[in-house]
């Protein structure tokens, strides 16, 4: 496996635009090429090398065989991992906006946290997160009718508002809380939400939501049945009927106003 590190040489003050750090671009190129890539700093273009330490293996490698370290805080840091296909990303710190965006494959690990639209149209692969997640995991981006389409998304922190809105497939797990809304207008995704959430399932046509903890459910779902998975007693919801939706939203506990 080919490493290649990248570490910050300074704090940004406004965001990186940085959608060339990929496996797919990195793995054919020598480390000095690699520190010419073009990115944004604000409104300022620059070179990759003027603003990060870049190192590692010198020999270039297929991209499923390149890992990229990011080592120190990559926050401002945006569209990491953008479009990737194979490979890895290692994130030792939290990691900026729209980290994944339209990826179809490989893997993203963040070992803190995952700024918003985390995943945004994500095809396939898989990304990890092992502190928080913000706004918009999975979600497509503004006057898109399908967010996430294939995939995973694991948070094992708690996750913002409007988790994996419009969601058209794969699966989104967050052990701990949600915010507002998730899984607003899902058209056939799956999400799990270890913890609390507040009115899952707007506008939902088809899909599945399971709610583990407490959520406060919208009137317009129909309660069916209570059910036993994994040894989980859960109240089972049709809807949302407003939109004639065909969606399951499982609910441990519900607030009043709910079954």
């Amino acid at each position: 496996m080919r490493k290649i590190v990248i570490v910050p040489r300074r704090e940004f003050r406004v965001p990186v635009e940085a959608e060339r750090i990929s496996p797919d671009v990195f793995a054919p190129l020598a480390i000095e090429e690699i520190g010419k890539i073009e990115v944004w700093e604000g409104n300022r273009k620059t070179a990759l090398s003027d603003l990060f330490e870049v190192s590692g293996d010198d020999v270039p490698a297929k991209p499923e065989e390149t890992l990229i370290s990011l080592s120190g805080d990559f926050s401002k840091v945006k569209r990491v991992g953008e479009n990737m296909t194979r490979g890895r990303i290692a994130a030792e710190g939290d990691l900026g906006m729209h980290a994944g965006n339209g990826m179809s494959g490989g893997e993203i690990e963040i070992e803190g946290r995952a700024g918003d639209w985390l995943g945004r149209e994500m095809r396939g692969g898989k990304i990890t997160v092992l502190g928080e997640a913000g706004d918009y995991v999975g979600a497509g981006y503004r006057g898109e009718s399908c967010g996430m389409r294939g995939g995973e998304i694991l948070i094992e922190g708690s996750a913002g508002d409007y988790l994996g809105e419009h969601l058209c497939g794969g699966t989104i797990t967050v052990l701990g809380n949600a915010g507002d809304f998730p899984g607003i207008a899902n058209r056939g995704g799956v999400i799990t939400i270890g913890g609390n959430a507040h009115l899952p399932g707007a506008e939902m046509a088809s899909g599945t939501i399971t709610i583990k903890g407490r959520a406060k459910v919208l009137p317009s779902y129909q309660y069916l049945e209570t059910v036993e998975i994994d040894g989980l007693s859960l109240k089972k919801f049709f809807g949302d009927l407003v939109d004639n939706g065909k969606g399951e939203l499982y609910a441990a506990s519900v607030e009043d106003g709910g079954a």
